[in-house]
């Protein structure tokens, strides 16, 4: 009669992160993560202008309530990627769009 091996349980957390993994998807979760963050990102004040609305490859795009705040906020550009890549190194955002529309 053969003996079972007994292995120590694994978590359900690293289950879920394995399997993220090899399907490419905790990229994508930790980009998704940054519309959760964005307050903290840019401060009340840009926040209340704008809304993180989608992801386009790479590239988050930003709703921002008129054309003066979105080229405003391209002179400021650098420093949003800056502080995303910090908050959320995994998310990987190479470039943000501003779009003046409804928020």
């Amino acid at each position: 009669m053969s003996r079972k091996v007994m292995r120590q349980p694994e978590a359900i957390s690293e289950i879920l992160g394995n399997l993220l993994k090899r399907r490419g998807l905790a990229r994508k979760m930790a980009q998704y993560e940054v519309f959760e963050i964005w307050e903290d990102v840019v401060g009340s004040t840009i926040a209340k202008q704008t809304t993180p609305q989608k992801m386009q490859g790479d590239i988050l795009v930003v709703a921002v309530k008129s054309a003066a705040w979105a080229q405003e906020l391209t002179f400021i550009k650098p420093l949003i990627l800056k502080r995303i890549r910090e908050k959320s190194p995994d998310a990987k955002i190479a470039d943000i769009r501003f779009t003046a529309g409804r928020l």
